[in-house]
């Protein structure tokens, strides 16, 4: 073998020293370099995993408060909804009392009127009937030429107010 390494101009003792250098530099950099580049990478591994998993907490918290917002939305939706439908029929009471009121007012209002119309006219009729008896005395006492009695104008007045309501 020495014949092979001679033949290709390869020192043993040379080889055999690079060969302990390369064990040594390789030594040396496991030692010293590749061991904390290792613990920095597996560090920052972790300050990545830590950081994903935050990541996608934040995010699950964001979807689970996205779903709250909803939900709250909703329910409050619901609620104005209820709150004016209540608005809505309370309204609606309430319009087809004031209607009612109003309906009964001017339902009294006319009553009200039609009686003081009647007494009106009952008033109006009763002092026709007061002066037509006056001016028929009167007529009366012009063709009779005398003056009644008292007796004689209730006893006419009586006859007039019979005569008139059969025939009026």
């Amino acid at each position: 073998m020495s014949e092979l390494f001679s033949n290709l101009g390869i020192d043993p003792k040379l080889l055999l020293a690079q060969a302990v250098n390369f064990l040594l530099v390789l030594w040396l950099l496991n030692r010293f370099v590749f061991k904390k580049i290792l613990k920095f990478l597996d560090e920052r591994k972790q300050g990545i995993e830590k950081g994903v998993e935050l990541t996608h907490k934040a995010q699950m918290e964001m979807e689970r408060i996205g779903e709250a917002r909803k939900r709250e939305l909703e329910n409050a939706r619901k609620k104005a909804e209820e709150i004016t439908a209540v608005a809505r029929t309370e309204a609606s009471v309430k319009e087809r009392e004031v209607l009612a009121g109003a309906r009964e007012n001017a339902q009294d209002l006319l009553e009200k009127a039609q009686i003081e119309a009647e007494r009106a006219k009952e008033d109006a009729v009763d002092k026709a009937k007061e002066e037509i008896q006056r001016r028929a005395l009167l007529v009366a006492e012009k063709i009779l030429e005398r003056t009644l009695s008292e007796a004689d104008e209730k006893r006419m007045a009586k006859e007039l107010t019979n005569y008139l309501r059969e025939n009026v």
